[in-house]
């Protein structure tokens, strides 16, 4: 009997686990031994490859739902095969053209920013999508930028001491002076750095009241921001979600259980809403740009035969959010993951490509 060197064996058992994942996601249907023979092992003998298939079940990559039919991958097999693809992911350079001008048509209001990136994700990938912000109302404050986004136009981003972030468009009757707005800005963070949001909104209403120098001809901008922060800050305004409709029509009959307990949480929001600050606070720690929780790595056991890819959304060194899909543990993770990844980088660019980071005091003085 001929023995391989261990590598060689190696080798040969991963190709026949990426084999068998690839496969049922395709086909949705138990892999045999005969299938893999056929197809990606033609000069390995079916006995081998059964041999090779009953070790990935002992390593607990594979397992037989009936004793004489194929295996079905376990959510460490889809692991191995994230991981595995992470290394190997591309996107065609032509779909990455049309994503691009999807994109650009569907978000050129900063309004709809949002929404429109939920709602594209969602389509290009037949599953669930959606953006996350998190919610900062009794967070103290680091800083409070504005972000020039046309001359009647700027990005208001709000970040707390414990790192959360908060945006929104703020729209002015008149043109936006870049200069002005940069006092604006450091006057406003030399008062409310430290305090809660509400203590915040109180100190500068009295500001805007007296009619203080510093807020001389930004009054309007400055009214709108605080009209803006006092709006309560709801599940709906964090999370937005799209295409669960559509990821219940590619949804087999046995899976549909399962969605409905997730469709639950996430009306819930509340529930999905602290997941996804975990992985926001986790994507920080670590400094991936894409995360993959599969089935039962995901925190809620309503999740337990999903999965969820997702990157966190930055503008400069602000992390402002987090964008992502959720679909079925056999999804197509090649391509789901790299448009996550695409989109991620879209949804920053659009933000930060009229960006005007805030000038140091030398240049405005």
């Amino acid at each position: 009997m001929r023995i391989l060197k261990p590598e060689v064996a190696k080798a040969r058992k991963e190709k026949i686990l990426r084999w068998v994942v690839q496969q049922y996601v395709e086909t949705r249907r138990p892999v045999g031994s005969q299938m893999i023979a056929d197809g990606a092992l033609q000069d390995v003998s079916s006995a081998t490859i059964r041999n090779i298939m009953a070790e990935l079940e002992e390593e607990g990559y594979l397992y037989q739902p009936h004793t004489s039919g194929g295996r079905i991958p376990t959510d460490k097999a889809y692991r191995y095969y994230v991981d595995y693809l992470a290394n190997v992911q591309k996107m065609a350079a032509k779909e990455r053209q049309m994503i691009e001008e999807q994109y650009d048509a569907r978000v050129s209001e900063v309004d709809n920013m949002l929404v429109q990136t939920s709602r594209l994700l969602a389509m290009l990938s037949g599953a669930a999508g959606f953006v996350y912000t998190a919610q900062v109302e009794d967070q103290r404050i680091a800083r409070l930028d504005f972000i020039p986004l046309s001359s009647d136009m700027m990005l208001a981003v709000l970040v707390t001491e414990s790192g959360s972030v908060r945006h929104w468009p703020v729209r002015s009757s008149a043109q936006i002076n870049p200069m002005r707005l940069r006092l604006l800005s450091r006057f406003i963070n030399e008062e409310v750095a430290g305090h809660t949001l509400a203590e915040a909104r109180q100190i500068l209403w009295q500001y805007l009241d007296s009619g203080h120098r510093e807020l001389s001809g930004m009054a309007d901008v400055a009214s709108q921001v605080l009209k803006d922060m006092e709006r309560p800050q709801t599940s709906a305004d964090e999370l937005h979600v799209e295409g669960i409709g559509r990821l219940l029509a590619n949804t087999n009959e046995e899976d549909y259980e399962d969605l409905k307990q997730m469709m639950r949480v996430v009306e819930e929001r509340e529930r999905f809403s602290s997941l996804l600050n975990e992985k926001m606070a986790d994507m920080d720690r670590s400094n991936k740009r894409i995360n993959v929780s599969i089935g039962s790595e995901n925190t809620l056991k309503e999740f337990k035969n999903l999965s969820i890819v997702s990157t966190a959304c930055r503008v400069g060194d602000k992390t402002v959010g987090m964008l992502g899909i959720i679909g079925p543990k056999h999804m197509e993770y090649t391509r789901v993951m790299a448009l996550v990844n695409f989109i991620g980088s879209l949804l920053e660019s659009s933000m930060s490509h009229w960006s005007a980071l805030p000038l140091e005091d030398s240049d405005y003085e």
